[in-house]
């Protein structure tokens, strides 16, 4: 994802390919001069001849040496990495060379011959784009022979606003990099699609290593290749087993070396001291993804921490997936897989929700609620300590996943805010995504911090994080999954507009107040009591009034038996009554039921009815639930209604003058200096450079809107609004339109296009002033955009803490 890289010579980055590879990004140095020689000498000559536009036997050694001696200041190299057999591996390069008037520089790129069309020439081309940015450069240009047309379509298809000029010998292409925003939409698909090729592995694998497969039926890796077995696996499972001729009647393995032909996804179940080995053979067996179940790792203390960071090392250096370490396992319900990789003894419902959970113990019992819910998933995760693999990339993965219609998440704690923001607002879009969010107490939030090694953010940060994803977040795990088996077999409602049918007063008066207490609205038929001694055709009659009401947008039923009953009679006549109904109006409607003694989602489709598809109706347990479960999804289907936001982007700024500036300040700071704070005319100059002017003093009036930037060690820098009117409003940048609308409505402040502008240029601010530490202002509630004199800037030499890409 495109950003501003102001780490220069610092910078590193794992990224992942479209085939979901991943390799490492970094800098080329001097020391780094052989890779780079051995690389030029393996490629062939065509690639030569398209590079430096000219045919070429061998790179001189001269020309190595330029390319590993830049600082991103005047020129600057980056390597794609990979590594073979433990050993680094140049693959491709890209560099630029500024042309001497201090805004633009010459890019080219040049990729082995077997990794030409995964594009990393178009990763290369974002990151060189951020590091010149951060140099104040605002235009990449490159010279490319007309033939080679896999540059040119890279250029064309890299989200830049490229502009070409043709000649006989070359084209001429430049690209502006002072317009991220154009860039976010094209660099999230290429996100998702590298990201869901990579959790393939995993996720969907051809052959399985259960390494650590003991004959002990008590043991771990007994339990998990037994697992696996019993879920009728579609692909082909191996035990390792170096102890072992078999392990529940399969031929073991005693190292996966053995094992014939290469492995997809090795489940590690070896004592802690022994996975960093086991890791590694079965990485060079092949395998792209590692499940790694043992425990003693961050969770363990400072020599956990110590194994947990090896492990990472050790899958990023050569581009395989971790999940782990310390999990239960993963589950894949799709016929065509049937992985249960887990320690949970049987695979899970087959159905449309995807989980990931932070809990492991918790899965395990979530996993056998979900079933009685009458709620299934496509796929199931326990993400353990989240040492690779995190919620984020699952997002990514169930978002192009057919076989998911919504994600579930159990979070303690999140990996990338920003990122998850990102990403979970657009997706929210296409699919619902529910959230409860534990640790929120001190406590909790110890404990949490201490499994993982990863902070879990403060209350109002991550209410403004799920309210700007358009998250459904719900306070239990209870209420988590009401609202899924909601989502997962009802429509989406057209409105908070309900209808209450039940046969006994106090169950309607129930029914009601919790409508109130979560703001849905008793409407078009109303509460219908029908009596306690109702019987089925008096609710069928009922249910199909209200189903046909223009102005009922969703039913709430209860029956409470009274004497010698069942439910039996009175859900056949709900099913009538529905399908009535919609036989005459073509549309359909949420019923939530609260059937005393039925639970879970009850099937209001009787066997041999020809090709109907099944209707499955959520039943609670009391009436509460019922309303409040609906609640949440009317406001999810509210949230679907708006358009997305637009980012929030100024073609006026001049953030090139102003990285440039800041730059020459920090170059006269001390070195032992954290922090530089600037004020007065210094600061003021920044912010006119963004299109943030002060008022004349003369025009000054009391004002009562304070705006700080805020820098805060999980989420990166936060926008935050205060008003003697309200509490302080809090948003993850960067910012949409539809963020604005709502932080005024939050505030109680006027609307108005000024206050909107400052936020929105400051949020840009934030977003292109990589170094913007703190910053606190006054906002002239006026008709411009204007702010008080005597802001305050902060910077922090070599970058803030941005823990979002």
């Amino acid at each position: 994802m495109f950003r501003i890289i102001p780490e220069g010579l610092a910078y590193k980055e794992h990224v992942l390919l479209k085939n979901g590879q991943g390799l490492l990004f970094k800098p080329a140095t001097p020391k780094d001069v052989p890779l780079v020689e051995s690389f030029m000498s393996r490629l062939s000559q065509e690639s030569l001849r398209m590079r430096f536009m000219a045919s070429v036997s061998q790179v001189p050694r001269s020309v190595v040496e330029d390319l590993c001696n830049g600082d991103f200041v005047e020129s600057g190299c980056l390597l794609a990495i990979s590594k073979e057999k433990n050993h680094p591996l140049v693959v491709g390069l890209g560099n630029y060379i500024g042309m001497g008037n201090g805004r633009s520089a010459e890019v080219a790129f040049l990729i082995e011959d077997s990794y030409q069309g995964l594009g990393i020439s178009t990763l290369l081309l974002e990151r060189l784009a951020g590091l010149a940015a951060a140099n104040g450069y605002i235009e990449l240009e490159a010279e490319v022979l007309p033939d080679n047309q896999p540059m040119i379509g890279v250029f064309k298809s890299s989200g830049f606003q490229s502009h070409q000029v043709w000649s006989s010998d070359t084209v001429h292409i430049e690209l502006p990099v002072d317009r991220a925003a154009a860039l976010w939409e094209r660099a999230g698909l290429r996100e998702r699609i590298s990201v869901a090729n990579s959790l393939a592995a995993l996720l969907r694998p051809k052959t399985v290593a259960v390494i650590g497969a003991s004959r002990n039926s008590s043991a771990i890796g007994n339990m998990i290749f037994r697992h696996i077995l019993n879920a009728d696996f579609s692909g082909t499972v191996y035990p390792v087993n170096p102890e072992a001729d078999s392990v529940n009647g399969v031929k073991a393995y005693s190292s996966v070396d053995e094992i014939p032909g290469p492995i997809d996804l090795a489940v590690i179940t070896v004592p802690v001291k022994k996975v960093q080995e086991v890791a590694e053979n079965a990485i060079h067996a092949g395998a792209k993804g590692l499940v790694v179940m043992s425990a003693g790792f961050a969770e363990a203390g400072p020599e956990g921490i110590q194994r947990q960071q090896s492990l990472v090392k050790l899958v990023r250096a050569h581009g395989v997936r971790l999940i782990g370490p310390s999990c239960l396992g993963l589950m894949n319900t799709d016929p065509a897989v049937r992985l249960n990789a887990s320690l949970a003894p049987r695979l899970a419902p087959k159905g449309s929700a995807g989980f990931f959970s932070h809990s492991a113990a918790l899965g395990l019992v979530i996993i056998d609620y979900a079933r009685e819910k009458g709620l299934g998933f496509s796929s199931f995760i326990s993400a353990g300590n989240r040492a690779d693999v995190s919620g984020n990339d699952l997002l990514l993965y169930w978002e192009e996943d057919p076989k998911t219609r919504m994600a579930i998440l159990y979070l303690e704690a999140f990996g990338n805010p920003r990122r998850f923001v990102r990403i979970a607002r657009r997706m929210s879009y296409k699919k619902p995504i529910l959230s409860v969010k534990s640790a929120r107490s001190s406590a909790g939030r110890k404990t949490a911090e201490a499994k993982s090694g990863i902070s879990s953010g403060g209350i109002a940060e991550v209410k403004a994080l799920f309210h700007q994803s358009g998250i459904i977040q719900a306070d239990t795990l209870d209420e988590l999954f009401d609202v899924a088996v909601v989502l997962a077999h009802q429509p989406l409602p057209k409105g908070n507009r309900v209808s209450i049918i039940a046969n006994s007063a106090g169950f309607c008066t129930i029914f009601a107040d919790a409508c109130e207490a979560n703001g849905l609205q008793v409407a078009g038929t109303g509460l219908v009591n029908l009596g306690a001694f109702a019987a089925p055709k008096d609710y069928e009659r009922a249910i199909r009034a209200a189903y046909e009401h223009n102005d009922v947008d969703s039913l709430l039923v209860g029956f409470a038996c009274v004497g010698d009953c069942g439910s039996g009679p009175v859900a056949d006549a709900i099913r009538q009554g529905v399908k009535a109904a919609e036989q005459l109006n073509r549309e359909e409607k949420p019923v939530l039921l609260c059937l005393m003694g039925a639970t879970g989602a009850v099937s209001l489709l009787k066997e041999n009815e020809g090709n109907d598809k099944e209707r499955m109706f959520p039943a609670f347990r009391f009436p509460e639930a019922a309303p409040r479960a609906l609640s949440k999804v009317v406001r999810y289907a509210e949230f679907r209604k708006q358009p997305p936001g637009a980012l929030v982007w100024y073609e006026d700024v001049q953030a090139d003058k102003a990285r440039r500036r800041v730059q020459d300040i920090l170059r006269k700071t001390p070195d032992e200096k954290e922090t530089v704070q600037i004020q007065g005319t210094e600061a003021e100059k920044i912010l006119q450079l963004f299109g943030l002017n002060t008022t004349d003093s003369s025009s000054r009036t009391k004002g009562n809107v304070e705006v700080r930037v805020r820098p805060d060690p999980f989420f990166g820098p936060l926008l935050e609004l205060e008003t003697h009117k309200s509490a302080p409003v809090v948003r993850i940048t960067p910012l949409t339109d539809r963020d604005l609308e709502e932080i005024s409505k939050e505030a109680r402040i006027p609307a108005n296009r000024a206050c909107g502008q400052i936020l929105g240029r400051l949020s840009q601010m934030i977003e292109e002033l990589p170094w913007l530490w703190k910053l606190e202002a006054k906002i002239f509630p006026g008709p411009q955009a204007l702010l008080y004199p005597g802001a305050v800037i902060t910077l922090k030499p070599g970058g803030a803490l941005r823990p979002d890409y």
